[in-house]
């Protein structure tokens, strides 16, 4: 079984995003990361640009966020940013 992450992401609107992910990339304001399970807490300020995860089914999933912050705590990535937007449905 996949060792998997839980991917949470937050607008000035709410909660928008709860899903489960076996790796995150997201856009660092001072470059891209990536993150897997059991990644070492971290807090980072994040880009405008695209956040995307692949979950546990294989399936890719991507989002365009505008800019904000990433925290990284006990195999959870919540994303705080003004506004997120769905760029395509899930893809393999």
């Amino acid at each position: 079984m996949a060792k998997l992450l839980r991917i949470k992401i937050v607008t000035v609107d709410g909660q928008s995003l709860d899903d489960e992910a076996v790796s995150v990339r997201s856009p660092g304001g001072r470059g891209s990361f990536g993150v897997l399970h059991n990644h070492a807490p971290m807090v980072s300020t994040l880009a405008d640009g695209v956040l995307q995860w692949r979950r546990p089914d294989g399936t890719t999933r991507r989002v365009r966020i505008s800019g904000g912050l990433c925290e990284v705590s006990r195999n959870t990535v919540t994303v705080l940013t003004n506004q997120m937007a769905e760029l395509e449905p899930a893809t393999r």
